[in-house]
Protein backbone atom coordinates (compact mmCIF):
# COMPACT_ATOMS: atom_id res chain seq x y z
CA UNK A 1 0.00 0.00 0.00
CA UNK A 2 1.58 3.28 -1.09
CA UNK A 3 0.91 6.70 0.34
CA UNK A 4 -1.30 9.10 -1.59
CA UNK A 5 -0.61 12.72 -2.37
CA UNK A 6 -3.55 14.63 -0.91
CA UNK A 7 -4.07 18.05 0.62
CA UNK A 8 -3.47 17.78 4.36
CA UNK A 9 -6.30 19.91 5.65
CA UNK A 10 -8.08 19.72 8.98
CA UNK A 11 -11.71 20.81 9.14
CA UNK A 12 -12.04 24.33 10.53
CA UNK A 13 -8.29 24.92 10.51
CA UNK A 14 -5.91 26.58 8.03
CA UNK A 15 -4.66 24.36 5.22
CA UNK A 16 -1.62 22.44 6.43
CA UNK A 17 0.35 23.89 3.52
CA UNK A 18 -0.44 27.38 4.86
CA UNK A 19 1.50 26.75 8.09
CA UNK A 20 5.27 26.99 8.55
CA UNK A 21 6.86 26.01 5.22
CA UNK A 22 9.98 24.48 6.80
CA UNK A 23 7.85 22.23 9.02
CA UNK A 24 5.72 21.20 6.04
CA UNK A 25 8.78 20.28 4.00
CA UNK A 26 10.28 18.27 6.83
CA UNK A 27 7.06 16.37 7.45
CA UNK A 28 6.71 15.65 3.75
CA UNK A 29 10.25 14.26 3.76
CA UNK A 30 9.40 11.98 6.69
CA UNK A 31 6.10 10.90 5.17
CA UNK A 32 7.74 9.94 1.87
CA UNK A 33 9.85 7.41 3.79
CA UNK A 34 6.86 5.77 5.47
CA UNK A 35 5.65 2.67 3.63
CA UNK A 36 2.40 1.26 4.98
CA UNK A 37 1.54 -2.32 4.08
CA UNK A 38 -1.07 -4.75 5.37
CA UNK A 39 1.38 -7.56 4.56
CA UNK A 40 3.83 -6.28 7.15
CA UNK A 41 3.82 -8.15 10.48
CA UNK A 42 3.63 -4.86 12.37
CA UNK A 43 0.21 -3.27 12.98
CA UNK A 44 -0.56 -0.43 10.60
CA UNK A 45 -0.60 2.15 13.37
CA UNK A 46 2.90 1.15 14.48
CA UNK A 47 4.21 1.38 10.90
CA UNK A 48 3.13 5.03 10.98
CA UNK A 49 3.98 5.92 14.59
CA UNK A 50 7.54 4.58 14.76
CA UNK A 51 9.03 6.61 11.87
CA UNK A 52 7.38 9.76 13.20
CA UNK A 53 8.70 9.00 16.70
CA UNK A 54 12.23 8.57 15.30
CA UNK A 55 11.95 11.85 13.39
CA UNK A 56 10.87 13.70 16.54
CA UNK A 57 13.52 12.18 18.80
CA UNK A 58 16.27 12.80 16.23
CA UNK A 59 15.28 16.45 15.85
CA UNK A 60 14.15 16.22 12.22
CA UNK A 61 10.71 17.29 13.39
CA UNK A 62 11.21 20.22 15.73
CA UNK A 63 9.24 21.20 18.86
CA UNK A 64 6.07 23.28 18.36
CA UNK A 65 5.77 22.40 14.65
CA UNK A 66 2.21 21.61 13.61
CA UNK A 67 1.50 18.21 12.05
CA UNK A 68 -1.45 17.11 9.91
CA UNK A 69 -4.85 16.28 11.32
CA UNK A 70 -6.18 12.75 11.83
CA UNK A 71 -8.24 13.15 8.66
CA UNK A 72 -5.27 14.38 6.64
CA UNK A 73 -3.03 11.54 7.81
CA UNK A 74 -5.72 8.93 7.17
CA UNK A 75 -6.15 10.17 3.61
CA UNK A 76 -2.43 10.36 2.99
CA UNK A 77 -1.69 6.81 4.10
CA UNK A 78 -4.94 5.26 2.86
CA UNK A 79 -5.91 3.92 6.28
CA UNK A 80 -8.81 4.44 8.65
CA UNK A 81 -8.91 7.24 11.20
CA UNK A 82 -8.91 4.54 13.88
CA UNK A 83 -5.44 3.46 12.74
CA UNK A 84 -4.23 7.06 12.81
CA UNK A 85 -5.82 7.61 16.21
CA UNK A 86 -3.86 4.64 17.63
CA UNK A 87 -0.63 6.02 16.14
CA UNK A 88 -1.22 9.48 17.57
CA UNK A 89 -2.21 8.08 20.97
CA UNK A 90 1.10 6.21 21.07
CA UNK A 91 3.04 9.39 20.29
CA UNK A 92 0.98 11.44 22.74
CA UNK A 93 1.46 8.84 25.49
CA UNK A 94 5.23 9.24 25.14
CA UNK A 95 4.93 13.01 25.41
CA UNK A 96 6.09 13.53 21.82
CA UNK A 97 3.02 15.32 20.48
CA UNK A 98 0.22 17.39 21.99
CA UNK A 99 -3.30 18.12 20.74
CA UNK A 100 -4.54 21.66 21.28
CA UNK A 101 -8.28 22.21 20.93
CA UNK A 102 -9.24 24.15 17.80
CA UNK A 103 -5.58 24.63 16.86
CA UNK A 104 -4.28 21.22 15.84
CA UNK A 105 -1.60 18.68 16.66
CA UNK A 106 1.92 19.82 17.47
CA UNK A 107 5.32 18.34 18.25
CA UNK A 108 5.94 18.69 22.01
CA UNK A 109 8.93 20.28 23.65
CA UNK A 110 11.58 17.65 24.50
CA UNK A 111 10.61 15.92 27.77
CA UNK A 112 12.98 16.44 30.68
CA UNK A 113 14.35 13.30 32.25
CA UNK A 114 17.17 12.14 34.50
CA UNK A 115 19.34 9.03 34.63
CA UNK A 116 20.86 9.56 38.08
CA UNK A 117 18.75 6.77 39.62
CA UNK A 118 20.70 4.18 37.62
CA UNK A 119 24.14 5.81 37.70
CA UNK A 120 26.69 7.14 40.18
CA UNK A 121 25.98 10.68 39.01
CA UNK A 122 24.29 13.23 41.22
CA UNK A 123 21.26 15.16 40.03
CA UNK A 124 23.53 18.15 39.45
CA UNK A 125 26.04 16.18 37.36
CA UNK A 126 23.37 14.40 35.36
CA UNK A 127 21.47 17.58 34.50
CA UNK A 128 24.60 19.60 33.70
CA UNK A 129 25.87 16.81 31.43
CA UNK A 130 22.61 16.99 29.49
CA UNK A 131 23.05 20.70 28.93
CA UNK A 132 20.36 21.94 31.31
CA UNK A 133 20.79 25.08 33.37
CA UNK A 134 21.22 23.90 36.96
CA UNK A 135 20.98 26.12 40.04
CA UNK A 136 20.95 25.31 43.74
CA UNK A 137 19.98 26.98 46.98
CA UNK A 138 21.80 25.72 50.09
CA UNK A 139 19.63 25.81 53.20
CA UNK A 140 22.02 23.94 55.54
CA UNK A 141 25.74 23.16 55.49
CA UNK A 142 27.66 22.23 58.63
CA UNK A 143 29.65 19.52 60.45
CA UNK A 144 27.98 17.70 63.33
CA UNK A 145 27.71 14.39 65.19
CA UNK A 146 25.78 11.75 63.23
CA UNK A 147 22.26 10.81 64.21
CA UNK A 148 21.24 7.14 64.46
CA UNK A 149 20.19 6.85 60.80
CA UNK A 150 23.44 8.43 59.61
CA UNK A 151 25.45 6.12 61.86
CA UNK A 152 23.68 3.11 60.38
CA UNK A 153 23.91 4.22 56.75
CA UNK A 154 27.55 5.38 56.89
CA UNK A 155 28.76 2.75 59.41
CA UNK A 156 29.84 5.41 61.92
CA UNK A 157 29.93 5.67 65.69
CA UNK A 158 28.49 8.48 67.81
CA UNK A 159 32.04 9.86 68.20
CA UNK A 160 32.44 10.39 64.44
CA UNK A 161 31.22 13.39 62.44
CA UNK A 162 29.21 14.00 59.29
CA UNK A 163 28.98 17.01 57.00
CA UNK A 164 25.32 17.75 56.32
CA UNK A 165 24.30 19.56 53.16
CA UNK A 166 20.73 20.55 52.37
CA UNK A 167 19.96 22.01 48.95
CA UNK A 168 17.07 22.64 46.58
CA UNK A 169 17.94 22.14 42.92
CA UNK A 170 16.36 23.90 39.95
CA UNK A 171 16.60 22.56 36.41
CA UNK A 172 15.90 25.18 33.74
CA UNK A 173 14.29 27.32 36.48
CA UNK A 174 11.98 24.52 37.69
CA UNK A 175 12.50 23.03 41.19
CA UNK A 176 13.35 19.35 40.83
CA UNK A 177 14.74 18.06 44.16
CA UNK A 178 14.78 18.91 47.83
CA UNK A 179 18.00 17.17 48.83
CA UNK A 180 19.74 16.33 52.11
CA UNK A 181 23.21 14.79 51.96
CA UNK A 182 25.32 13.44 54.83
CA UNK A 183 29.00 12.79 54.12
CA UNK A 184 31.45 10.73 56.17
CA UNK A 185 33.24 13.55 58.00
CA UNK A 186 36.58 11.73 58.31
CA UNK A 187 36.88 11.56 54.52
CA UNK A 188 36.19 15.26 53.87
CA UNK A 189 38.24 17.40 56.32
CA UNK A 190 37.47 21.10 56.01
CA UNK A 191 34.66 20.64 53.48
CA UNK A 192 32.26 22.75 55.55
CA UNK A 193 34.56 25.76 55.04
CA UNK A 194 34.32 25.72 51.23
CA UNK A 195 31.98 27.55 48.88
CA UNK A 196 29.59 24.98 47.39
CA UNK A 197 26.91 27.23 45.89
CA UNK A 198 25.92 26.06 42.39
CA UNK A 199 28.68 23.46 42.46
CA UNK A 200 28.51 19.70 42.13
CA UNK A 201 29.32 18.08 45.48
CA UNK A 202 30.60 14.93 43.80
CA UNK A 203 32.73 17.04 41.47
CA UNK A 204 34.17 18.88 44.47
CA UNK A 205 34.92 15.59 46.24
CA UNK A 206 36.75 14.33 43.15
CA UNK A 207 38.76 17.51 42.67
CA UNK A 208 39.72 18.28 46.29
CA UNK A 209 39.76 14.88 47.97
CA UNK A 210 40.29 12.44 45.09
CA UNK A 211 37.11 10.60 46.11
CA UNK A 212 35.14 8.74 43.47
CA UNK A 213 32.05 6.62 43.87
CA UNK A 214 32.20 2.97 42.88
CA UNK A 215 28.60 1.98 43.54
CA UNK A 216 25.39 3.12 45.16
CA UNK A 217 22.33 1.45 46.61
CA UNK A 218 19.07 3.35 46.17
CA UNK A 219 15.51 2.99 47.40
CA UNK A 220 12.51 5.06 46.36
CA UNK A 221 8.81 5.26 47.09
CA UNK A 222 5.86 7.63 46.73
CA UNK A 223 5.57 10.13 49.57
CA UNK A 224 3.76 13.30 50.58
CA UNK A 225 6.31 15.97 51.64
CA UNK A 226 5.71 18.33 54.53
CA UNK A 227 4.69 21.96 54.05
CA UNK A 228 8.29 23.23 54.26
CA UNK A 229 9.35 21.01 51.37
CA UNK A 230 6.27 21.92 49.32
CA UNK A 231 7.00 25.61 49.80
CA UNK A 232 10.65 25.16 48.80
CA UNK A 233 9.61 23.11 45.75
CA UNK A 234 6.88 25.60 44.80
CA UNK A 235 4.09 23.01 44.80
CA UNK A 236 0.73 22.83 46.56
CA UNK A 237 0.54 21.09 49.97
CA UNK A 238 -0.27 17.40 49.58
CA UNK A 239 1.47 17.09 46.19
CA UNK A 240 2.93 13.56 45.93
CA UNK A 241 6.62 13.21 45.12
CA UNK A 242 9.20 10.45 44.88
CA UNK A 243 11.18 9.88 48.08
CA UNK A 244 14.72 8.67 47.42
CA UNK A 245 17.29 7.22 49.83
CA UNK A 246 20.76 6.26 48.72
CA UNK A 247 24.05 5.10 50.21
CA UNK A 248 27.09 5.52 47.96
CA UNK A 249 30.47 3.82 48.38
CA UNK A 250 34.06 4.56 47.33
CA UNK A 251 36.15 1.75 45.73
CA UNK A 252 37.22 0.15 49.05
CA UNK A 253 33.48 -0.13 49.92
CA UNK A 254 33.61 2.55 52.60
CA UNK A 255 30.29 4.45 52.68
CA UNK A 256 30.86 8.07 51.71
CA UNK A 257 27.41 9.56 51.12
CA UNK A 258 23.98 9.10 52.65
CA UNK A 259 21.49 10.83 50.35
CA UNK A 260 17.81 11.66 50.87
CA UNK A 261 15.65 13.64 48.50
CA UNK A 262 12.14 14.51 47.46
CA UNK A 263 12.05 14.35 43.66
CA UNK A 264 9.35 16.13 41.66
CA UNK A 265 8.65 13.85 38.70
CA UNK A 266 6.29 16.47 37.26
CA UNK A 267 9.42 18.51 36.49
CA UNK A 268 11.39 15.65 34.96
CA UNK A 269 10.64 11.98 34.54
CA UNK A 270 13.15 9.35 35.65
CA UNK A 271 14.66 7.40 32.77
CA UNK A 272 15.62 3.74 33.15
CA UNK A 273 17.54 1.78 30.51
CA UNK A 274 17.35 -1.99 31.02
CA UNK A 275 19.45 -4.48 29.07
CA UNK A 276 18.80 -8.20 29.00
Amino acid sequence: MTSKVVPLRGRGRPSYSETDRTAVERFEGVFREIKVSKKDSQPLWRQIAEPIEHAIRSGVLEPHARIPSEEGLALKFGVSRTVIRHALQSLSGQGLIVKIHRKGIFVSSPPLETDFITSNLSVYDDMAARGYKVNSNTFEFFRTAPDEREQEALQLSSDDTVVRIGRVFWMDDQPITYTQISLNGALVPGLELLDIEDRSILGLLRERYGLRLKRAERWFKAAIPNDKVCQSMEVSPGTPMIWIESVAYIPDNTPLEYYRAYYNSDTASIHLSINS
